[in-house]
């Protein structure tokens, strides 16, 4: 299998640990651990194998280097979406955080073997696919985060997690 690929925010260890625990409680009640097979992150394109990444790497470092930090701003509680089977800290999508989404997909699609497009909702997963009727509201740890840096994330074989392949620094 071709390297799969996935463009996130990777959070700083700091918020990682206070969200951590989050994700380890809503996975225990539910008895689900996908989630826990990506660190905590969120999505800003969707997964793909791509035909050349050492050019789609170069793009991403160039554009990059032109996109300014954002203060992602979140909901103080996290949501529970039983008919969706997950749980997770929803992010206030703001103009320029759909604009950078937009940006990201074009180009994972200029080199993606299939072009795949999502519906952008910001959040961090807590658990999915899990039956979240029993989890209550967490109360999210922080307010804001601040997004400086745009993660590569790899997974090598099928059934491998994610790991961390590259934090791309913003301007």
């Amino acid at each position: 299998m071709a390297p799969r690929y996935l463009i996130a925010f990777v959070p700083h260890l700091k918020y990682r640990k206070k969200i951590t625990p989050l994700r380890a409680k809503a996975c225990k009640i539910t008895h689900s651990t996908q989630a826990l097979q990506v660190p905590v992150h969120f999505s800003l394109t969707k997964t793909g194998t791509l035909k050349d990444f050492n050019s789609f790497e170069k793009e991403l470092m160039q554009l990059c280097s032109k996109e300014k930090k954002q203060m992602l701003k979140l909901k103080p509680f996290s949501d529970i979406l039983p008919d969706r089977f997950w749980s997770g800290i929803s992010i206030i999508a703001s103009k320029e955080l759909i604009r950078l989404h937009k940006k990201l997909e074009e180009l994972i699609n200029k080199y993606a073997i299939k072009k795949r497009y999502m519906r952008f909702t910001p959040h961090i997963t807590l658990t999915f696919p899990a039956k979240v009727e029993s989890l209550e509201k967490m109360k999210v740890p922080f307010k804001k985060l601040e997004m400086d840096r745009i993660t590569i994330l790899r997974k090598d074989d099928k059934w491998a997690p994610y790991r961390i392949y590259k934090h791309i620094k913003l301007a």
